[in-house]
C-alpha cells in the first residue's frame, strides 16, 4: 500500500496498474493518480471544483482531486506535496476535434472565474516576462565559458527569438483593435500546452489553464507547421472542419490563435528540453531547420487554412512578405 492513502477516507485500493505519467491504481471502475504537484492549496480548490463541474457533465476521465482526512487537497510526505486524483473510465469513441470542442463548450459553462489560473487576456505580459526570465538566462550563459554547443546554440539564436516574441506581442496590438467577435470569444477551460490530451485515456486536471479556446487549438496547429505545408495536409484540415462545424472561430479568435503561433513557444519549450539532454549541437541545427519550414507556414497560414485575409482584415507581418 502507498503511505499517501493512509491520509484520505476512501477504501485503499490495492492494485496498481501503471507508474507513467503518475503512479496510478485501480479498484473496480475507479482509478486513483498520485501526482507530485508544487501548487497551492488554493490552486488545488480550484481545480476541484472544475473537475467537478465536468464529471457532472459526463467526463469522468478528468481527473478530480480527493480531501484528505484534514479536507486538505495537498498532503505532504517527507518533502514532497502530492495530489490525489480520481476518475472514472469513460469509453469515449469520438475523435479528437469533436471531443476538443465538446471538452471547450462544458468548460464556458463553468460558472466561476478562477483566480489562479487565469491567462484569459493576460498572454501580452505573460509573454513579456517569459522573455524577461529567458534574458536573464541568456546574460548568464553568454559570459560562460567553455561553451557547450548548446550554449553556444542558444546565445547564437536569442536574438532571433526574442524578435519574433516582440513580433507577437506587437501583432497583438492588432488583435486588440478587432471588433469581430462570437459566442467562442468568452473564456473556458484549456491546457497549458495542449498535445492531443484528448487522445489520451484520462484527461488530466493539472494541466488545465482558464483562457480562449484557440489557446488549444494554436498548439494542436503548431505541429503541423513544422513539416512542409503540414496545416493544408487532410489530417490538419479535418481537424479543423470538424472543430469549426462545433465552434465557428470569429475574426477575432483567428488573430488571436496567429498571434500564439508567431510567439516562439515551441522553441523556448525545446531550449529547456535540450538544457536536460546530452546531444546539443544536433538539436540546435534541427531546431533552426525546423524553424525556416515553420516561417513559411506562417507566412501562408491564413491560405493554407482557407481563411481569406481580407474576411478577417488580417495584416500580415512585414518579414514574412514575398520578396
Amino acid at each position: 500500500m502507498h503511505p499517501i492513502f493512509l491520509h484520505y477516507p476512501i477504501q485503499v485500493p490495492t492494485k496498481q496498474v501503471s507508474d507513467k505519467p503518475y503512479l496510478t491504481f485501480a479498484d473496480q471502475s475507479y482509478y486513483y493518480f498520485i501526482i507530485p504537484t508544487s501548487i497551492t492549496e488554493r490552486f488545488a480548490l480550484e481545480l476541484y471544483t472544475i473537475a467537478t463541474h465536468y464529471h457532472q457533465q459526463g467526463w469522468t476521465n478528468v481527473t478530480c482531486p480527493i480531501p484528505n482526512v484534514h479536507n486538505q487537497f495537498l498532503t505532504s510526505i517527507g518533502k514532497e506535496k502530492y495530489l490525489l486524483c480520481y476518475a472514472i473510465y469513460n469509453d469515449d469513441q469520438r475523435e479528437e476535434a469533436t471531443k476538443l470542442s465538446g471538452f471547450h463548450q462544458t468548460g464556458f459553462g463553468y460558472p466561476y472565474q478562477p483566480s489562479t489560473m487565469n491567462s484569459y487576456g493576460r498572454w501580452k505580459q505573460l509573454w513579456i516576462t517569459k522573455i524577461d526570465q529567458y534574458e536573464a538566462l541568456y546574460k548568464q550563459l553568454y559570459q560562460q565559458r567553455p561553451a557547450s554547443p548548446f550554449i553556444r546554440g542558444f546565445v547564437n539564436m536569442f536574438p532571433y527569438i526574442v524578435g519574433l516574441a516582440e513580433n507577437a506581442i506587437q501583432y497583438m496590438h492588432i488583435v486588440e483593435q478587432e471588433s469581430q467577435f462570437n459566442e467562442s470569444d468568452q473564456p473556458s477551460i484549456t491546457f497549458g500546452r495542449y498535445q492531443s490530451d484528448m487522445s489520451e485515456v484520462f484527461i488530466w486536471s493539472n494541466r488545465f489553464v482558464y483562457d480562449h479556446p484557440v489557446r488549444d487549438m494554436a498548439e494542436k496547429l503548431r505541429k503541423y507547421m513544422l513539416t512542409p505545408n503540414g496545416l493544408s495536409s487532410q489530417e490538419c484540415q479535418q481537424f479543423l472542419q470538424r472543430y469549426v462545424s462545433n465552434i465557428p472561430i470569429s475574426a477575432f479568435g483567428w488573430k488571436l490563435l496567429y498571434a500564439r503561433l508567431i510567439f516562439p513557444i515551441h522553441l523556448l519549450d525545446s531550449m529547456d528540453q535540450i538544457r536536460q539532454t546530452a546531444n546539443h549541437h544536433l538539436d540546435i541545427e534541427e531546431l533552426v531547420e525546423n524553424q525556416s519550414v515553420y516561417e513559411e507556414n506562417l507566412r501562408t497560414f491564413f491560405y493554407q487554412i482557407g481563411i481569406d485575409q481580407r474576411e478577417i482584415n488580417s495584416i500580415q507581418l512585414d518579414w514574412l512578405l514575398d520578396v
